[in-house]
């Protein structure tokens, strides 16, 4: 067969969802039967030649002493001994036909014979046909009749090849049971050993499947000191420094935002994430009088009521298509538009503040209900252009917006109402905005270092699609909460 068919037989077999100890049975089982086929083959070849070598040294003698017997006859033309040595021929159980021929037109036969005679030099294998439906091997055997070594004629006789035959298949037949057994039991032999071979391949994909940091199950092989003890002290190495990696980017996922620490490590040659003009939303919050609060209340409570408030903001920030750019002390900043751009930020911003809003209100209630202090907070909504990107040394590096949009959304923060949302103008002035919520126009304020004041809008209630999104996001990070 062709190269190319070998090949395409190689990859579909490579391809083949099966395991490595099935693959290595059928492979080893294929070669130990061939092998064992090839053995078994020259052994039957050997066997039928050793078979045919007994019938012709049979067939051989009986017509050497039939020849001897019958030329003091033949020389006497007795025709009637002649006729009875012939017939005393057919009593042997495998003889089947007898002749004696004469050179002087002397022809004498008894039994089955061929209809014409053969060449005397070689056995004459052939089937005798003259029954219907039945068909006898025969084969005959030739011996010239000598008297004084003077030739006088040819002596014939027809062996029946039947039991020779069958006793050559009963042969053939246990060689190749014991070869297809032999086939059978190095098959199991060998799929034990493959898969005790493929045990420690099967326990480095295993663990290599498995996203677990205990101890694996697999450090027993790293003593070993062959080839399998390599890989696995190598894969050993790579599985600590992968573990390793996924550790740092969760605790860098901690420390600045998911999609600020993406960008970082997609890129770890060049961790400066390169500076850009932006259109985007800030918000800032905070809690309203949080110094006078912290006063009364021991720092392990005052960690946990900011741990509780900084939590839900960064549901909210989640839930709205922000990013926490960082937290101030009890303030946070959250970017919309960035680092991705986001056409409908204005709409995102506006909706993460009534999140934050609808967030406090429901743990003011538990807060309530304890006979605790209810937190109160103030956000401030700018929509605008900023420069992103890295601001720092390059020691300390830190992902964040800068500009005027960020002074001014800082300033509404510190204008707007205790539980209040104050927006700008630039914020306000999408439709997605105002079909989203009700806006109270406010009187314009003066922000230090602008020249002309600010127009504002307080955000107040929310309008009835987006009050009931609004209510079903509550319960999603309720119960998503409750069930951490």
């Amino acid at each position: 067969m062709p190269a190319p068919f070998f090949r395409q037989i190689r990859g579909v077999f490579r391809k083949a969802a099966l395991p490595l100890a099935v693959k290595w049975t059928m492979v080893i089982g294929a070669l130990i039967a061939l092998v064992m086929s090839a053995l078994g083959w020259l052994l039957i070849t050997l066997q039928d030649r050793v078979h045919t070598a007994e019938i012709e040294i049979f067939g051989g003698t009986i017509v050497q002493q039939f020849a001897h017997s019958a030329s003091e006859p033949l020389l006497a033309e007795d025709q009637l001994a002649l006729e009875g040595l012939v017939n005393r021929q057919l009593k042997n159980r495998n003889l089947v036909g007898a002749v004696v021929s004469g050179i002087k037109q002397l022809h004498i036969a008894a039994g089955t014979n061929p209809e014409k005679l053969p060449d005397p030099s070689k056995p004459y294998y052939w089937t005798d046909r003259s029954k219907p439906n039945i068909k006898r091997p025969l084969v005959t055997f030739s011996n010239p009749i000598l008297f004084n070594k003077i030739k006088a004629g040819e002596a014939y006789v027809t062996l029946d090849r039947a039991f020779l035959d069958s006793y050559r298949q009963t042969i053939i037949n246990v060689i190749a049971g014991a070869t297809l057994l032999l086939i059978v039991i190095a098959s199991f032999l060998t799929y034990g050993l493959s898969r005790q071979l493929a045990r420690p391949i099967s326990r480095l994909a295993e663990a290599g499947q498995s996203e677990s940091s205990e101890e694996p199950a697999y450090s027993t092989y790293t003593d070993r000191r062959d080839e399998i003890g390599q890989v696995y002290s190598h894969f050993q190495r790579m599985s600590t420094g992968l573990l390793q990696k996924q550790q740092v980017e969760e605790a860098l996922a901690r420390y600045v935002s998911p999609k600020v620490a993406e960008m970082i490590l997609a890129n770890l040659s060049d961790t400066r994430l390169a500076n850009s003009q932006i259109k985007g939303s800030v918000l800032f919050c905070d809690i309203v009088g949080f110094t006078r609060m912290s006063e009364h209340l021991p720092p392990d409570q005052v960690a946990e009521l900011l741990n509780l408030y900084l939590g839900n903001i960064a549901e909210a920030a989640q839930h709205s298509h922000g990013m926490v750019d960082k937290f101030i002390g009890d303030a946070a900043m959250i970017l919309f538009g960035a680092p991705d751009p986001d056409p409908h930020h204005a709409a995102h911003a506006v909706r993460c503040a009534c999140l934050i809003v609808a967030l406090i209100d429901r743990i003011n209630r538990n807060r309530h209900l304890n006979h605790e202090q209810p937190i109160q907070v103030r956000i401030g909504i700018n929509s605008g252009d900023m420069l992103a990107g890295n601001i720092g040394i390059p020691e300390r590096l830190e992902y964040t917006v800068i500009g005027d949009t960020v002074n001014v959304a800082s300033r509404l923060c510190d204008r707007a109402p205790t539980s209040g949302i104050l927006i700008s103008e630039a914020t306000a002035s999408p439709h997605a905005v105002r079909n989203t919520v009700d806006l109270t126009l406010q009187a314009p304020i003066n922000v230090k270092g602008r020249k002309e004041p600010v127009s504002t809008l307080l955000v107040n209630a929310p309008k009835d699609k987006f009050a009931r999104r609004l209510a079903a996001t509550v319960k999603k990070i309720r119960n998503s909460q409750e069930t951490a």
